[in-house]
């Protein structure tokens, strides 16, 4: 929108449309302009719709028209689903994903299809096939992935809010290289039905936004799980009081290689925290050798069934890394795959064992901010990483346990990145989460993306 239209949340949106329901057309031109704009040099969409896809009666819906963009490996009825891959580049859904039909039926309105690391296998965002999504911070660094699209789009005012998928940190990673909210819900939350896979076990469907509160309205509106869906719970959802709130920091791991500028920005939100009330007490996360172990196998294992007919027939056809990974994941024993399954069951309960102690647990999001568009690896306190790693080293434990988590802008590098802290709690509490989180928020930041009301040099509204 433009300096004089300050509604760039959904919930913010739909009061504005309430008030003026002929400003909404006007809305979508903004939007549209701002994708002209923008797109060609950031790569965030794949597919653009002329006007977004509604129901007609959407300003009568809760979300009232507001528009959305969707990650392009879920199907939109009638339109490509690349997946990021040329494999599919002449591919059209029949139907839409669950979550888009439910997106549509709350009067959200779909504006396209964004980019991803193709087939979502990737967390850099680096696509060989339809351009490098380019964080629209600094050019020359990535967006994150594998919803990367997602997050440039929201981050920069071309959605208001965008669907993702998170298998190993694919929403929490560029929310927070691209400084904005990203939520993953607790797992099978949201339906995965009409959503390419990448990993059975561990794929997640969730939210990039600009506030807490429109990913807890989003999540609300399109969630399968009943529980989630209880009105009582929407309803009961407000900024939390932080006052006796315990926040558990662990002291193994996941602070152990962690850029100067994000430990600096963790430690201040986590002063803001005690500050208000909050007890931080230490915990010692369980076996993390053993939880990366199990989702690299589960992950790989899982992806190599789903392409394996494609893999054999079209192998040269995916980008390099990810044919590598594929062929790496073809090469995992059954046995070891069974191991890593029964061993997850383990660890599901030594993480629950944590919550008798603390509400939540709080970590960086990611222990660097966004990486050089052509680095393989990064420096993090002297020890050199590659890139991959150091974006997946906070992330991926939440996937294999299937809780909650939630990334939040927390502040900036002094080269002015964006930083991030990601809160986690225990399966099945996603409205406590939400509640700290939204009250956090009101703490940290405004609830719009800092890129809109950032002077850039390369872009001005």
């Amino acid at each position: 929108m433009t300096s004089k239209t300050k509604e760039w949340t959904v919930i913010d949106f739909i009061g504005r449309v309430s008030r003026d329901p002929a400003w909404l057309e006007e809305s979508y031109q903004i939007v549209k302009d701002r994708v002209e704009r923008l797109n060609n040099s950031l790569h965030a969409f794949i597919t653009v719709f002329s006007h977004p896809i509604r129901l007609k009666d959407c300003l009568r819906r809760p979300l009232a028209g507001a528009p959305v963009a969707v990650k392009d490996i879920m199907h939109v009825e009638g339109h490509p689903t690349t997946a990021g891959s040329k494999i599919l580049k002449n591919y059209v859904a029949e139907k839409s994903a669950e979550v888009v039909e439910r997106l549509l039926a709350a009067g959200g309105a779909v504006n396209g299809k964004t980019n991803l690391h193709e087939f979502a296998f990737g967390v850099t965002n680096k696509n060989p096939h339809y351009g490098d999504c380019i964080n629209p911070w600094k050019r020359d660094r990535v967006s994150g992935g594998s919803s990367g699209g997602s997050a440039v789009a929201v981050a920069t005012g071309m959605a208001l809010a965008a669907l993702g998928t998170d298998t190993a940190g694919s929403i929490r990673i560029p929310a927070s290289l691209c400084g904005v909210y990203g939520f993953k819900p607790s797992y099978e939350t949201i339906s995965r039905e009409g959503v390419l896979p990448l990993s059975w076990s561990l794929d997640h469907v969730g939210y990039l936004g600009n506030s807490v509160r429109d990913l807890a309205l989003l999540t609300f509106l399109t969630a399968r799980k009943p529980a989630f869906r209880d009105l009582r719970g929407f309803k009961a959802f407000r900024a939390a009081r932080l006052k006796g709130l315990k926040v558990g920091v662990p002291k193994n791991y996941f602070l152990d290689f962690v850029e100067e500028d994000v430990r600096r920005n963790f430690e201040k939100t986590l002063d803001l925290l005690s500050g208000e009330g909050a007890s931080l007490l230490d915990v010692v996360f369980p076996r993390p050798d053993l939880f990366r172990d199990c989702r690299h196998i589960i992950v790989h294992s899982e992806a190599a069934a789903f392409h394996l007919k494609m893999f054999r027939e079209r192998h040269r056809d995916y980008g390099e890394d990810v044919r590598a990974r594929l062929a790496e994941g073809l090469a995992i024993p059954a046995s070891s795959y069974i191991t890593a399954l029964r061993s997850r069951k383990a660890l599901i309960r030594e993480f629950r064992s944590l919550f008798k102690n603390v509400d939540i647990i709080a970590v960086p999001t990611t222990v660097v901010t966004a990486p050089r568009l052509d680095a393989s690896t990064v420096e993090v306190a002297g020890v050199e990483l590659d890139v991959r790693s150091a974006l997946l080293r906070n992330t991926e434990f939440f996937n294999v346990v299937g809780a909650p988590a939630l990334a939040m802008p927390n502040g900036f590098s002094r080269d002015g990145l964006p930083t991030s802290i990601q809160l986690v709690s225990d399966i099945g509490t996603d409205w406590r989460l939400l509640s700290v989180g939204a009250r956090l928020e009101t703490l940290l930041s405004p609830s719009v993306s800092p890129w809109m009301k950032a002077t850039t040099q390369d872009i001005r509204f």
